[in-house]
């Protein structure tokens, strides 16, 4: 050990003699590096950055970016009960975006292309076509008399007169009456329930499950941004216009009930980061605050805390300065870094601090204080620094980029914040030594109580171990079980909008927005694909370019003919708002009594109809007496809605569809060039949409459905490919960087102690650490994710580095192992686990969950190592003696 008291001396030397020299070259450095990370620092944002780029997956997904460009796009979902509503709201936005050029360079809604809107028809299934056809022509006899006069009064006189001829005798009428009925009573469920819409045109004619009718309620605008490279979020001023203006179509009357909503790639990234950092700099701060509250508690004095808080701010401010100059960015990944430092730089202060005072109250002086907590630490803390800083300096050998670049900032961190207490700590001590007040010695009294729980925690080594050995057995099961969750949303915050809509395109079969991508040579190529895919038991339906040419043409445009003939004399007139408020009641009396006599007359029949008609019968009750219940409040609003709910667009939309019947045959040649080009390669190649039958977000069934697919098409690339290779390189790469720092450690150990015993025992804290914590996520169901797993090699490296502190006290001094646990170094290894535990359990206020986790799993890991350092080590250092 004479080394590190030759060293001791030497930085003892230095900070003493020139205490203002030292402070002073280290805030000028603090201050250039603070300035220069200003001007320099750049922010990764997307998470193709993190990943290595000489894979064959990535060069796959390069290869389709280069082919049909970039995917990410940001994804406008405009959802309405009325197709035309929403269709027009999504026409405003799309000439809207279309004039901006500065944030948008790409603008796509199929809505607003005429060849969906003169051919959208050709593209139901032929059943539905079928089935729509049927629905118009029970629809066209009250449609014909709407057309004429679109009112409350001329639908519920029509329906009267139509069931009284049924009860006269008339037969023929029941198909339309139990169908009009069974329309009308789905609208007054809907708008009777409050905030609810009336039936449309739509719902009337098609059924809502299908896919044409879906399609039509959800629709998707998409817009490429032009990415800004300045700030954390590239595509931020464009995903802030694009929200600016929803807001302000949305205000708008005509749109009241559209739902809209972001999600995409960027607006992912632009929620997740700009959430992160915003709980990250509230962690922060709080992580401070805890520190110094903490520091307060353990030091006992104002300028002790100060004296450390500086060198801590000039650690991490030189950290951020290394992090520039050597890496010269940051990931979502490394972002959390300055967190790590709080934790890990103020610790190695605390031990020097801590004997520093015990010397004090030992009684002596200021200078040989200082020098003598200098000296005898100063070998356990490098050897410390060494575990934590070689644990993450082993992801360099990984394969994950941004796994790498954290491992070099943190453990470039871990020695900086080392050098800053061996020189800025003790030049802080040395320089506030004169503002001390005089100390007298202090002889301790016997405290029976502290004797007595001494006894009950040392005093039993053999049962110590015994016991630690039956729980580390047990946590072998939680071990067997942890997962690696392997889907991203569960990092974001819950209820994100983003996420949200994410999940909903998931489980839309007609607008599935996460997808695998297969690229075809020509048409033929493209066909067989598109079997062999679709026969898949995990893929639901393939997109391709020939899926805009419509099958059973001649069936459908036969179909089309003929609903044009059921239409060709309704000739809607102008809608009026009038309500004719003196003749509704009579009008609503008549028809309810018509229901309740076409229900009599089917019961006298036995028919099956009585019941769907009796439904109806109640549900208009409902809806009678919601009217008499805002009678003097607001009935007749409720009505003037309902009416123009119904009937005010109905004019132009019976227009607009005897417009959609004058579809013509399609082939390929007239499939619009900004349809065709996402679909058709700069070099003619064709791009196969493939997507899955059940939701892939997590590791299952996504791998399920990209081993089906990588069977037929090894070169399958898009986002599911990305993310899963991503993830199982990234849970690899933390597998192997384990390992790799395990052996580092033990390397360490042994030079440390000079001694395979010692080096062993001092495996002891992180064997029982990392089981117990692994066996605490268990229990509170905390899976590892991208996120938390960068706490390992600290875990890793902090369960063996104050292990450190204690076997080399124990080692050095005449004390036995429960005196050295209640001396300043055992008080220090608390106080270590503490202000770490603070500054990551202040990353539990967060919103974003994968932030959360950290602190969690941080907090986690360090429970389980203080067990292990207070509990185990004493009780295996008692029965290994000092030799």
């Amino acid at each position: 050990m004479k080394r590190s008291a030759n060293e001791g001396g030497f930085l003892f030397s230095l900070s003493s003699r020139y205490p203002w020299m030292v402070l002073l070259v280290a805030l000028v450095l603090s201050a250039l590096s603070l300035w220069y990370t200003t001007q320099r620092m750049e922010f990764l944002t997307g998470r193709d950055d993190l990943m290595p780029k000489n894979t064959s997956f990535n060069r796959d997904y390069q290869a389709y970016r280069a082919e049909f460009g970039n995917p990410e796009d940001i994804v406008v979902v405009i959802e309405s009960a009325d197709a035309e509503r929403a269709g027009a709201f999504g026409q405003k936005l799309y000439d809207a975006f279309s004039r901006d050029k500065e944030h948008f360079s790409d603008v796509f809604y199929p809505y607003a292309l005429p060849f969906f809107k003169n051919n959208g028809l050709l593209f139901m299934d032929l059943a539905d076509l079928k089935e729509l056809h049927r629905n118009i022509s029970l629809a066209a006899p009250p449609l014909k008399a709407l057309a004429k006069a679109p009112s409350v009064q001329t639908l519920f006189n029509y329906m009267t007169q139509t069931m009284d001829s049924y009860v006269a005798g008339d037969s023929s009428k029941l198909p339309g009456i139990v169908f009009m009925l069974d329309k009308l009573g789905a609208g007054f469920t809907s708008f009777g329930a409050g905030g609810g819409a009336p039936p449309s045109l739509e719902s009337m004619f098609m059924s809502s499950e299908s896919s044409f009718a879906k399609a039509g309620r959800q629709q998707i605008l998409t817009v490429l941004p032009v990415r800004n490279m300045v700030g954390f979020v590239p595509a931020g001023a464009a995903i802030a216009t694009v929200r600016a203006e929803i807001a302000k179509v949305s205000a708008l009357p005509e749109f009241k009930g559209v739902k809209v909503g972001l999600t995409g790639a960027p607006v992912l990234e632009n929620e997740e980061m700009a959430t992160s950092q915003h709980d990250i700099s509230i962690a922060t701060v709080l992580s401070l605050a805890l520190t110094v509250v903490l520091l307060l508690l353990a030091f006992r004095g104002v300028l002790n805390v100060f004296a450390a808080m500086v060198s801590l701010l000039v650690a991490i401010s030189l950290s951020f300065g290394f992090a520039t100059v050597a890496i010269g960015h940051l990931n979502i990944l490394s972002m959390v870094f300055a967190i790590m430092l709080i934790g890990i730089g103020i610790e190695y202060g605390i031990q020097l601090v801590l004997r520093y005072q015990e010397e004090l109250k030992l009684g002596s002086m200021e200078l040989e204080a200082i020098h003598t907590g200098l000296d005898r630490n100063i070998w356990a803390i490098v050897m410390a620094a060494a575990t934590v800083a070689a644990a993450f300096l082993t992801f360099v050998f990984t394969d994950f980029r941004g796994i790498a670049e954290l491992g070099v900032i943190a453990g470039g961190g871990v020695v900086i914040c080392v050098a800053v207490t061996f020189t800025v700590l003790p030049a802080m001590l040395v320089l506030l030594a004169r503002h001390r007040k005089p100390r007298k010695p202090r002889v301790e009294r016997p405290r029976p109580h502290l004797k007595r729980l001494s006894l009950i925690l040392f005093g039993y080594p053999k049962v110590v171990i015994a016991g630690t050995f039956v729980l580390c057995v047990a946590s072998l099961y939680p071990l067997s079980q942890i997962a690696f969750d392997y889907n991203l949303m569960n990092l974001q915050a819950k209820g994100l909008e983003s996420v949200t809509y994410a999940y909903k395109l998931m489980r839309s079969k007609e607008n599935a927005g996460y997808f695998a991508v297969v690229v075809a040579k020509d048409k033929a190529d493209a066909a067989a694909k598109t079997k062999a895919l679709e026969a898949l038991p995990t893929v639901d339906h393939v997109v391709s370019v020939n899926s805009f040419v419509p099958d059973h043409q001649q069936e459908k445009l036969a179909e089309l003919a003929a609903i044009r003939q059921e239409l060709s004399d309704i000739k809607p007139a102008k809608y009026e708002e009038e309500l004719s408020l003196m003749e509704l009641p009579t009008v609503f009396e008549n028809f309810r009594n018509a229901v309740v006599k076409l229900k009599a007359k089917l019961d006298a029949e036995h028919r099956p109809e009585a019941q769907p008609v009796g439904k109806f019968l109640a549900t208009l009750d409902a809806f009678f007496a919601k009217l008499e219940k805002e009678r003097n409040k607001n009935a007749v609003g409720m009505l003037q809605d309902f009416q123009g709910g119904m009937f005010k667009d109905l004019p132009d939309k019976i227009n607009l569809l005897k417009e959609s019947l004058n579809a013509k045959p399609i082939t390929e040649a007239d499939i619009p060039p900004e349809l065709k080009s996402r679909f058709v390669g700069k070099t003619g190649k064709l791009l196969l949409q493939v997507a899955p039958k059940h939701e892939i977000f997590d590791r299952k069934p996504l791998k399920a459905f990209l081993d089906d697919v990588r069977r037929l098409e090894p070169h399958a690339t898009g986002e599911p490919v990305m993310v899963y290779e991503s993830m199982t390189i990234m849970r690899d790469a933390y597998q192997r960087a384990f390992i790799y720092a395990f052996c580092a450690i033990v390397v360490i150990l042994l030079v440390a102690f000079r001694s395979f015993k010692f080096a062993l025992i001092g495996l002891v804290p992180l064997v029982v650490g990392v089981l117990f914590m692994v066996a605490g996520m268990w229990m509170f169901g905390i899976s590892f994710n991208s996120a938390n797993i960068i706490v390992m090699p600290l875990v890793l490296g902090i369960a063996v580095d104050s292990g450190i502190y204690i076997i080399n006290r124990f080692r050095r001094e005449d004390e036995t192992a429960a005196t050295v646990i209640t001396s300043s170094t055992g008080i220090g290894v608390l106080l270590n686990t503490l202000t770490i535990m603070a500054s990551f359990g202040a990353l539990m206020v967060a919103h974003h969950q994968g932030v959360f986790s950290i602190g969690a799993v941080m907090s986690l890991g360090m429970v389980a190592c203080q067990v292990a350092f207070m509990i185990t080590l004493p009780a295996v250092l008692e029965l290994a003696g000092k030799k």
